[in-house]
């Protein structure tokens, strides 16, 4: 398999992974009115309430489409969106991918991000692909524990290898492998 151009519903004991829809229109709006879309939702996220329905129907689309990875909505079993969650820099040819998430201030510190993480974790595994890597700056304290309460292993540091607004940080780098999962 080399793209994610299939239909996915994850579910965990609490949470449905699935793709962004229409449907989401006015939590995401919401979001966006707070300012916690930056924090909540993938990179191309809508910067103003006016841009939501696009996105919804077309920009959070567009990785999927080019089979370079996947924006998913971390939605609550009764519905709440409480982020979402991305595959993204697949390379099919050597079966590796990254994953990248975000959850709403409301959501934060209750587990969630472990959970959808090792969801869609499996998933990349079960479309063939290997490996899956996490990776976050050193200052990132929440997504180092995020990786280790959904099982990564942690590899090593790139060293300045992320620009963020204030200049060059160093890129931890924690993985999981396919043949590392448990049933």
């Amino acid at each position: 398999m080399t793209t994610f151009d299939i239909p996915v519903r994850l579910e965990t004991e609490r949470l449905i992974v699935r793709p962004h829809e229409p449907v989401d229109h006015d939590q995401v709006a919401t979001l966006v009115t707070t300012g916690d879309a930056s924090t909540a939702l993938p990179p191309g996220r809508p910067s103003a309430v006016e841009e939501v329905m696009e996105w919804l129907t077309e920009g959070v689309h567009g990785l999927r489409r080019s089979g370079a990875g996947v924006h998913l909505a971390i939605v609550t079993k009764d519905g709440e969106l409480v982020g979402g969650i991305s595959l993204h820099g697949t390379d099919w040819e050597t079966g590796i991918t990254e994953v990248g998430y975000g959850v709403g201030p409301m959501f934060r510190g209750q587990g969630i991000a472990p959970e959808a993480v090792r969801a869609v974790t499996r998933w990349a595994f079960s479309l063939g692909l290997h490996r899956v890597e996490l990776r976050t700056i050193p200052e990132n304290e929440a997504s180092r524990r995020v990786a280790a309460k959904a099982g990564f292993t942690y590899e090593g540091t790139l060293r300045q290898a992320q620009r963020e607004d204030d200049g060059l940080h160093d890129l931890l780098v924690f993985s999981f492998l396919a043949d590392e999962v448990v049933a």
